[in-house]
C-alpha cells in the first residue's frame, strides 16, 4: 500500500461501510497507529446512510434498506434473527406498518428476506466496527477517532498529510479515502420557499407541508423518492397522502421480492463483443429469458451482480469506452427498490393517491402558498404543473459536486474523472496516482481496467472491491 515496506501509521478518511472495509484490511499489519477521521467517527461504520435517527420523530425507522437482509450480508440477516423480539418491539405501533408488511415473509420462515430499517443495519455495522477496533487495540495498534471532515491531502516522499475542516493536520505513511457519493443534481429553483434540494436533513421542514395536506412532488423516481413516500406514510394515513413522482421513464422500479429457496439467475453471455450495442442486446435477451422462466427481479439483479463480480465487463467488451456505456444501461435495467414501499406505491397508484409524471423537470417556481414545476416531455414539450411542495430526489448529474477532499484530489490528479460515465477512475487495487493512497466511493466507475458493472451504492459490492484491493496491495 505504501512505497516503503513497513508503514507504521495509517489514516482512514470516512466513517461508513467502505471505511470499515478498509479498516478490516488493517488486521495482521504491523501498524503502530490508525487514525479514523469522519463526522461520525465515534459511531464508525454507520456513515451518513445508516446513521441513528432523531429520537421521537415519526420517521425515525421509516427508511428501509433497498435489498433483503441476506442479499446485503448473510451475517446481518443472522444478526436480525438473533435480535428479532427486541426489533419487533421497537417497530410495534409504527406507521407505516412495517411489521404487517414483513408478516408474509416471517410466516414463510424467511425473516432473512425482510427489508430492514437502515438504522438497524447501522447498529450492526457499528457493532462490527467496535469489535474490530477492540481487537486491533488488543493486538497493540492504537486507534484514534477524529470527528471532523478531511478537506485536503498532500503527498511527500515518506508521508501523507491530511488537513481537516477545523484546521487539524494528520500525518501517516498511508491513507485510505472512503467518502460518500456526489451531491444531488441541482434543478433551478429547487431551494425555495416551497422546495428543498434533498430530502435528508430537511425532514422537519418537509413534514410541516405533509401535515398541512400539501401535495408532495418528487423530482426523480429512485430510492430517495421512495424514502419520501415513507416519510409521508409516517405522518399521514395512506388515504390522506397526495404524492407525485416525476421521472424520465415514468416507471416505478421493480420490487426486490425474495423467495424460498433462494435462487440466482445465471446469465449465459458470449465474449468478443466490439460494441456496447451488441452486448446490451444480448443482456436484454438474457433478462427477458430469465423473466420468461419466472425469475423475479431480485433473482435477476443478484445473479447479474454475482456474475459481473466474477467476470468483469472487459472480458466481454475490451474497449473501456464501450464498456462504460453498458454500465449505465445495466444500472437502469437492474435497478431495484425497497419491496415494502414499492408495493405500497403500486397500491396507492391504483387508489389514485399517487401519480407519476413522465418527463424531466426543468425548473421549480415558488409562489405564495404553493409551487409550479416545469416539466419537459420526451418530445420536448413543456408543461407547467402546480403542486404543493417539491423535493429534489434526482440523484447525481452533470453539475453534481463531490466532497471537498475528493475535489482536492481531482485537482491534483491523484484520481480522475471519466468523461463517459461522469464517475471517477482509480488505478488497480483502488490505488491513486501514488500507491500510498487508496480511494473508493460510490462515485467510482472504473478500477484499473475494470469498468464497474453495477452501481457502487451497493454495500456488498463496495466491500468486495475493498477486499480485493487488499490482495493487490
Amino acid at each position: 500500500m505504501a512505497e516503503h515496506s513497513n508503514p507504521r501509521s495509517h489514516i482512514i478518511v470516512g466513517d461508513g461501510i467502505t471505511a470499515l472495509a478498509f479498516l478490516e484490511n488493517c488486521r495482521g499489519q504491523d501498524l503502530r497507529e490508525i487514525t479514523l477521521i469522519g463526522q461520525s467517527a465515534s459511531e464508525f461504520g454507520r456513515g451518513v446512510a445508516y446513521a441513528k435517527g432523531e429520537v421521537d420523530t415519526p420517521w425515525r425507522f421509516a427508511y428501509l434498506l433497498n435489498s433483503p437482509a441476506d442479499d446485503i450480508d448473510p451475517r446481518f440477516a443472522q444478526w436480525l434473527g438473533d435480535r428479532w423480539p427486541r426489533l419487533r418491539d421497537t417497530m410495534t405501533g409504527r406507521s407505516p406498518n412495517w411489521l404487517a408488511a414483513a408478516a408474509p415473509l416471517i410466516e414463510a420462515g424467511d425473516l432473512y428476506g425482510v427489508n430492514a430499517p437502515r438504522e438497524f443495519y447501522g447498529d450492526f455495522m457499528q457493532e462490527q466496527a467496535d469489535a474490530l477496533i477492540a481487537q486491533l487495540e488488543a493486538d497493540g495498534t492504537r486507534v484514534i477517532r477524529v470527528e471532523d471532515d478531511a478537506v485536503s491531502i498532500r503527498v511527500a516522499p515518506n508521508e501523507v498529510t491530511v488537513r481537516s475542516a477545523s484546521g487539524k493536520t494528520l500525518s501517516a505513511q498511508s491513507v485510505d479515502v472512503a467518502p460518500g457519493g456526489p451531491s444531488t443534481m441541482r434543478i433551478d429553483g429547487d431551494d425555495g420557499a416551497h422546495s428543498v434540494p434533498t430530502v435528508f436533513g430537511n425532514e422537519h421542514r418537509i413534514a410541516e407541508h405533509i401535515k398541512r395536506g400539501a401535495e408532495i412532488f418528487c423530482i426523480g423516481g429512485n430510492a430517495a423518492m421512495l424514502d419520501v413516500l415513507r416519510l409521508c406514510q409516517s405522518l399521514r394515513a395512506d388515504h390522506e397522502i397526495r404524492f407525485v413522482a416525476c421521472a424520465p421513464d415514468g416507471e416505478v422500479p421493480a420490487a426486490l421480492v425474495p423467495r424460498l429457496p433462494r435462487k440466482l439467475t445465471v446469465p449465459n453471455l458470449t465474449k468478443g463483443h466490439e460494441t456496447a450495442q451488441t452486448f446490451l442486446a444480448e443482456i436484454e435477451r438474457e433478462i427477458s429469458s430469465a423473466k420468461a422462466a419466472c425469475d423475479d427481479m431480485r433473482e435477476i439483479r443478484a445473479g447479474f451482480r454475482a456474475h459481473f463480480l466474477d467476470t468483469p465487463l472487459h472480458h466481454y467488451v475490451s474497449d473501456p469506452t464501450e464498456a462504460l456505456k453498458i454500465a449505465g444501461r445495466l444500472r437502469f435495467w437492474l435497478r431495484g427498490g425497497t419491496r415494502d414501499t414499492i408495493l405500497d406505491m403500486h397500491r396507492l397508484l391504483d387508489a389514485g393517491q399517487v401519480r407519476i409524471v413522465k418527463g424531466l423537470v426543468k425548473s421549480v417556481e415558488s409562489e405564495a402558498d404553493a409551487a409550479v414545476v416545469t416539466v419537459v416531455d420526451e418530445d420536448g414539450r413543456e408543461a407547467r404543473i402546480p403542486t404543493g411542495f417539491v423535493i429534489n430526489c434526482a440523484g447525481a448529474g452533470p453539475n453534481s459536486r463531490f466532497d471537498t477532499l475528493t475535489e482536492d484530489m481531482l485537482s491534483q490528479g491523484l484520481i480522475s474523472r471519466c468523461e463517459t460515465s461522469l464517475g471517477l477512475k482509480v488505478a488497480a487495487g483502488c490505488k491513486t496516482r501514488t500507491p500510498a493512497i487508496r480511494y473508493l466511493s460510490p462515485a467510482v466507475s472504473q478500477i484499473g481496467e475494470e469498468v464497474v458493472a453495477m452501481p457502487l451504492y451497493d454495500a456488498h459490492m463496495l466491500r468486495t472491491y475493498v477486499g480485493r484491493s487488499s490482495l493487490e496491495r
